[in-house]
């Protein structure tokens, strides 16, 4: 056996690694009885991937997600989806109307809800759900749109504000009357279409949000004397995501948007800490991008510190966080594309070929046959000597500076990753 004291990653994942034989979601557990040790105690663990619609990725978070219901008693998956949109996923996992196809297409933005793999997860949950006692939920946490546009959460709330606040129906039409100018289907048409609008029409719909959450706000005391705290909670929630889309648009006028879009960030770890609050006893998976999870900020090239959902997660809980980044040494991975884009494709993202990994990427330090390797990086540490190394991570088809031992409590590396069914490939 390597000393443990002189031992390199590489070394450590050899000896130590939990490298896995199954893909198949379907597939016995038993292998992943590591991760009992990796999660701990943990009331919210993040499953994240590199690149959005990798087929692999999709299969390990079922996996995982089937290991931490069934043998540790975790009670939600939260999605990298829209906050709002997602309610007619949760219904439709509780049992409700619909096909999985159009439910997981309308409430999951930027066509993640169109993976085949995604729509196997849903199905698992509804059969699980109904033939077990436990169920397990299904949420969003994300913006309305997803950084497109505020209308679908304005029309959430408008029969409830209508309703118990007359005197908010001028703010209220004021606001989808200005949003509806850039109430478009794909994020990159909305944010185009928002920058086009006159100073005086933006200020206006800031000015407008702003008035609805704060008469909202104002509300709190009467509804939670009067019994009805949880939906008044909920709608402040989505009018909480409406005015932080819209500072997403604003920032975005003169940040790139890796700045912009961590107010984003911010209400995801809103999302997940509302329903911890919630809920006391619930054991919550958050699946969504690496980026979103790792518990490091980044630093933007102009200076400024970007604060990822993780950040905000891990100093919230503490031990009771843990984030698995997934990544992959070879194969295919996905990136934008450019015809859907324009919204005359169907599938905005399409498969690439991905660059091999280089000496501080963490990539580089996974070897063998297996279909994917478990590594806990919290077990790691300790007996690691080269762990400062290892600088950078995929992030789909480039490297980006992520520290892995600082980002993630452990990784799961993939041999050959691929893009989802459904994905053509580039070229």
């Amino acid at each position: 056996m390597t000393n443990g004291a002189t031992m390199h990653l590489s070394e450590w994942l050899a000896e130590h690694g939990a490298p896995q034989r199954y893909l198949d979601p379907d597939a016995p557990l038993d292998e992943l009885e590591p991760v009992a040790d990796l999660v701990g105690d943990a009331r919210v663990v993040a499953l994240g991937e590199s690149s959005h619609h990798i087929s692999e990725f999709y299969r390990i978070r079922h996996r995982l997600l089937r290991y931490l219901v069934e043998r540790r008693g975790f009670t939600m998956l939260a999605l990298e989806a829209p906050f709002t949109e997602a309610e007619i996923v949760a219904d439709w996992v509780a049992g409700g109307p619909g096909d999985v196809e159009r439910v997981a297409s309308e409430g999951i933005a930027m066509s993640l809800g169109d993976a085949p793999e995604m729509h196997e997860t849903l199905r698992w949950m509804r059969a699980r759900n109904a033939r077990e006692e436990l169920a397990v939920h299904c949420v969003g946490t994300d913006l309305p749109g997803s950084i497109g546009s505020p209308m679908p959460a304005l029309e959430r709330v408008a029969p409830y504000m209508r309703e118990l606040d007359p005197g908010s129906a001028a703010a209220l039409e004021r606001a989808i009357e200005l949003v509806a100018h850039y109430d478009l289907p794909l994020a990159t048409m909305a944010l185009a279409a928002y920058a086009t609008l006159p100073e005086h029409d933006r200020d206006a719909v800031t000015g407008a949000l702003s008035e609805l959450v704060a008469r909202s706000q104002r509300m709190a005391s009467h509804h939670h004397a009067t019994g009805q705290q949880a939906e008044h909670a909920e709608v402040m929630h989505h009018l909480r995501g409406a005015w932080l889309l819209d500072q997403v648009h604003r920032a975005f006028l003169s940040e790139d948007m890796g700045n912009a879009s961590t107010f984003r960030d911010v209400y995801l770890a809103e999302s997940v800490l509302r329903l911890l609050e919630s809920d006391p006893s619930a054991k919550i998976v958050l699946a969504a991008h690496n980026w979103h999870i790792k518990k490091t900020p980044e630093r933007a090239e102009d200076g400024q510190l970007l604060y990822p959902a993780g950040y905000h997660l891990a100093a919230a809980l503490g031990d009771e966080y843990r984030s698995i980044g997934l990544t992959a040494r070879g194969g295919r991975t996905t990136v934008t594309d450019g015809a859907a884009l324009d919204g005359s494709g169907a599938f905005p993202f399409q498969q690439s070929p991905q660059p091999g990994p280089e000496p501080d990427c963490v990539e580089s330090a996974f070897a063998g046959d297996a279909p994917w390797t478990l590594a806990d990086l919290r077990r790691a540490a300790p007996s690691v000597t080269d762990a400062a190394r290892f600088t950078r991570m995929r992030m789909a088809d480039y490297f980006l500076e992520q520290p892995a031992f600082e980002s993630f409590d452990g990784l799961a590396c993939v041999a050959e990753s691929s893009g989802t069914r459904g994905t053509r490939k580039a070229g």
